[in-house]
């Protein structure tokens, strides 16, 4: 029996070039510097004279105008291209990251960095997982990792080269640095994308609207996939200590939380090409409840490393799965609006998790297997892949569980 072909089964191009990756990439790692804002926060504040601890309210405007924008990025490359756009993130972060880093009023970080820097990210992020979408089915999985692994990898570089050029240079000088390196990093970005809106496009055509039964339990399965990972992330130093740690393993702990975050983005991607991508996101969310599972009935550093590696790795392979799931199974051209929908469960996920970063460091130490509560939104989230396994798609890889057919044919 055959099934029908896949979005990329009739294009001409079986080897689509890899500039659009690269474009994705450039252009995720040039944003992704957004979750480093926490090193240079405290002195930003103190120096504008803005109120302790503003600086992570900042932080939570950014990713709420991130998320906003996000939904407009389908209609943005529609009429304008993947150029364009990437063109106006890199004014839009360059104006803002330069403002900020010039601020003398306690009002400046909020327009600079969460007005300015979070509309970037969005606009950025929103192309990069377009362009990845475009990529044969085959071989989404590895271009949705690349890209989305490139947005986790600013960050840890900031943490490597910061606190030395903070030290001897000032946030001030820094942070102007990282303003002239984020706007070149996305000029290149554009150069690299394709300018035409339809480039890359080819024969596949987007399918009628993907059902809303679909669309809700890619949403879920987000929110429930992202949603440990975190809250973790939000409590990881202080939670850390909670669960018996000295100051310098807590540090590795979170190091651990971040490397996992960025191997997993890389490693699941390409992963489940190869398995299918409903099965890869079942393992993660696997993963995810046994290492939750070991941090609540566990304390030392024998223990809680490796859970909060396996959490980092479980959280990045989410982050990687459902852009490349979705645009299975809604084609390439629908992908960016359909998308930009269901990333507002990360968003969702994500201004909740501070709020719940409180009790669960406090639960680390007062009453461990509280901590399995963490585990609670993965249950959601495993019958949103069971949903989606009972929602085929019709099309190739995209039912059976998104599992592709060899190259060079379709089963």
């Amino acid at each position: 029996m055959s099934r029908a072909p896949g979005p990329d089964a009739g294009s001409p191009d079986r080897s689509p070039s890899l500039r659009p990756v690269a474009s994705g990439v450039l252009a995720n790692l040039a944003v992704g510097t957004l979750f480093a804002w926490s090193l240079v926060a405290p002195d930003v504040t103190a120096d504008v004279g803005a109120p302790p601890g503003s600086g992570s309210a900042v932080f939570a405007a950014a990713l709420v105008v991130f998320t906003a924008v996000l939904l407009g990025v389908g209609r943005g490359m529609a009429r304008f291209g993947p150029r364009w756009l990437l063109g106006a993130a890199a004014v839009l972060a360059g104006a803002g990251l330069g403002l900020t880093a010039t601020a003398q009023r306690p009002e400046l970080p909020w327009l600079g960095v969460g007005l300015l820097f979070g509309a970037a990210n969005g606009v950025a992020y929103g192309v990069s997982v377009a362009l990845a979408a475009r990529v044969p089915e085959r071989r989404r999985g590895a271009a949705s990792g690349l890209v989305v692994g490139a947005y986790a990898a600013g960050p840890v570089l900031l943490g490597f080269a910061a606190p030395p050029a903070l030290a001897v240079a000032g946030w001030r000088t820094a942070l102007a640095v990282l303003a002239v390196t984020a706007t070149g990093l996305l000029v290149a970005a554009a150069a690299l994308a394709p300018a035409d809106r339809a480039a890359g496009a080819g024969a596949d055509r987007a399918r009628e609207p993907v059902e809303r039964g679909a669309l809700v339990a890619l949403w879920v399965l987000f929110a429930g996939g992202a949603a440990p990972g975190l809250v973790l992330f939000a409590t990881a130093a202080p939670l850390a200590a909670a669960r018996g740690l000295d100051a310098e393993a807590a540090g590795a702990a979170v190091s651990l939380l971040a490397a996992g975050n960025l191997a997993g983005r890389l490693a699941a991607g390409w992963w489940s090409d190869a398995v299918g991508r409903l099965p890869a996101l079942v393992t993660a969310l696997a993963v995810t409840t046994t290492a939750l599972g070991a941090l609540a009935v566990s304390s030392g550093a024998a223990a809680v490393l490796p859970a909060f590696a396996a959490v980092g790795l479980a959280y990045g392979a989410v982050s990687a799965l459902v852009p490349a799931a979705t645009a299975d199974r809604v084609g390439a051209r629908a992908f960016a609006t359909v998308y930009g929908r269901v990333f507002t469960a990360w968003g969702c996920a994500g201004l909740l998790a501070p709020a719940l970063a409180g009790e669960v460091a406090a639960a680390g130490s007062r009453r461990p297997g509280a901590l399995l509560l963490l585990a609670a939104p993965v249950v959601p989230a495993v019958l949103a892949v069971v949903a989606l396994a009972r929602r085929p798609t019709g099309r190739g890889p995209s039912a059976a569980g998104n599992r592709p057919t060899p190259a060079g044919g379709r089963g």
